[in-house]
């Protein structure tokens, strides 16, 4: 399975019983799946937290990204130095 991370692009492995469906599994782990049945991609809810707020700040600039970037680093406990 492929799984997209903040610093990229991973292949993993997972195992799982039958009781548990893969999805459940994966989101325990913070991974949200992109199909409920026999899923190939995950992407880490940091990443959509991210492009969320990206989206939310979006205007025809750069200032926006910027902002987006700063405050989802600022969640995750990061602090930048930028005004």
């Amino acid at each position: 399975m492929s799984c997209s991370h903040i610093p990229g692009l991973e292949e993993i492995e997972i195992s799982y019983c039958a009781c548990t469906p893969a999805p459940i599994h994966l989101m325990g782990h913070g991974l949200f799946v992109c199909s409920p049945i026999s899923p190939t991609l995950a992407v880490d809810l940091r990443v959509l937290e991210f492009v969320r707020k990206l989206f939310v700040q979006l205007t025809p600039n750069t200032t926006a990204w910027c902002e987006a970037l700063e405050s989802f680093l600022d969640a995750q406990g990061y602090k930048l130095q930028s005004k």
